[in-house]
């Protein structure tokens, strides 16, 4: 195995943890930047860890501790109309807990960060306030430069660094200096938004029930609640905006004057049966607003630059799958690297078409996937906020999916996941028909299309 191979990782959040976690217990050398002082910002956000993600974290390790201490099973969903009124209910959640062993939980994003953190054994590795300003291929390494002045020399520049990715950015210019004219000119416009959020986590509400999902829908504008520990709200307000922006320099940023003005117009829509919008932000201890950028890049990889997670497959949050499929990223790059560096003796180097190759073959194994999951989430999106009179149609006058077929639609999306090929997959699936079938056509890399039903 290459052992003078070296990884640097630009982000820290959920894709860059997950990774940093791999490549210790791969022993691939990393080092991992990030351009915040603390590893767990509290930005009011939540993640969801879905099966698919939790596999991978349970083969490293690290499922147990955040199962038991930060996350909250998913049991109920309820789907109502603005005014409260309940258009349907039913427990998909615990019937894809009890097929595939994993609970659909819950959590603050701060809260997992943390954890994941906390569980990374040798720290010394993570470097905080190391804003990327540039990256430089040399003849055989690559440079990553910080504002600070610092520089860090290794193999690979890995971009864990969200939408805004400084990594992209680099690497896509790096390729418009150096390779084929107009590569890269799609991908530049890659990013839309069509749709706008303020989330936030709001203090303990006694009357709301843990576990308990709750969507409620509109023309233009939907709500999504989750319902955490302790009765702890965990929230999302869609709005559809007057047009949709393509490209990430045309994407508005917003003020806290019109995220007060939204909060005002909107503050008697009720997210459950009696709980408005205007109640959870009386109670709202952290809160955050930004339009929704979509984007699924067609160029994962250039030179020794390569991205996952949002830099590359952005998606909205109604699906769950932001964290999962980064998560799922990171697992099949690890899969290839690890694979490329056992062909290596000690002190070779690894050539650079070797390695172009290899990020290739992580980009074509996850590419299709992982839009599958950016179109259904932005279709859920959709669908929550009648963007068509097909929607509103279909909203009225349809009769509601059931709990076991919204079940089959997850277990189908869940089971054919990847994993990671250099450790032993968790006992709780070993004898799981569902994964043990979905495992095999996860390695036989069949993309079988997800029904496109509402979810």
């Amino acid at each position: 195995m290459a052992r003078n191979f070296r990884a640097i990782i630009v982000g820290g959040s959920v894709a860059g943890l997950t990774l940093a976690h791999m490549f210790e217990q791969a022993n691939i050398d990393y080092v991992l930047l990030e351009a915040r002082d603390i590893i767990s910002p509290q930005l009011g956000a939540s993640i969801v860890i879905m099966p698919n993600g939790a596999r991978i974290l349970d083969q490293m390790g690290l499922y147990e501790e955040l199962k038991n201490t930060i996350m909250t099973p998913m049991a109920k969903s309820f789907i109502r109309r603005s005014d409260g009124r309940l258009v349907t209910s039913n427990e998909w959640p615990k019937l894809v807990e009890d097929r595939l062993g994993y609970i659909c939980g819950i959590c603050e994003r701060m809260q997992f960060l943390r954890s994941m953190y906390g569980q990374l054994k040798d720290k010394s590795k993570v470097r905080l306030s190391k804003k990327v300003s540039s990256i430089q291929h040399n003849e055989d390494s690559v440079t990553v430069k910080c504002q600070d002045g610092t520089e860090f020399t290794g193999d690979i520049v890995i971009g864990a660094d969200g939408i805004h990715s400084r990594t992209r950015k680099e690497m896509q210019r790096y390729a418009k200096e150096t390779g084929p004219p107009g590569l890269m000119d799609e991908d530049e416009s890659r990013i839309t938004a069509e749709y706008n959020c303020f989330f936030g986590i709001a203090q303990n509400m006694p009357s709301l029930v843990p576990g308990d999902g709750h969507t409620s829908t509109d023309v233009d504008h939907s709500s999504l609640l989750f319902v955490g520990h302790h009765g702890l709200p965990q929230f999302f307000f869609f709005s559809k905006m007057p047009q949709k922006y393509i490209g990430a320099s045309n994407i508005p940023r917003f003020t806290k004057s019109q995220l007060q003005d939204q909060i005002e117009e909107f503050k008697d829509f009720k997210v459950t049966e009696e709980v408005t919008l205007g109640d959870l932000m009386q109670n709202t201890k952290s809160l955050s607003y930004f339009a929704l950028e979509e984007a699924n890049h067609e160029h994962w990889n250039f030179g020794r630059v390569v991205c996952l997670g949002d830099a590359i497959h952005k998606m909205t949050p109604n699906l769950g799958q932001g964290g999962n499929q980064a998560i799922e990223s990171a697992a099949v790059l690890t899969n290839v690297l690890l694979d490329l560096l056992k062909s290596k003796d000690g002190s070779e180097k690894v050539p650079i078409p070797e390695l172009q190759a290899t990020l290739l073959q992580y980009q074509n194994i996850r590419q299709k996937r992982a839009k599958k999951f950016v179109d259904l989430s932005g279709m859920l999106t959709r669908t929550d906020a009648l963007a068509t009179l097909r929607h509103v149609l279909r909203f009225l006058y349809s009769e509601p999916l059931s709990g076991e077929i919204l079940a089959d639609i997850q277990t189908e999306m869940y089971h054919t996941a990847p994993s990671l090929n250099f450790l032993p997959l968790p006992d709780r699936t070993k004898d799981n028909q569902l994964w043990i079938e979905g495992t095999k056509r996860a390695k036989a890399r069949k993309d079988v299309p997800f029904p496109r039903s509402r979810l």
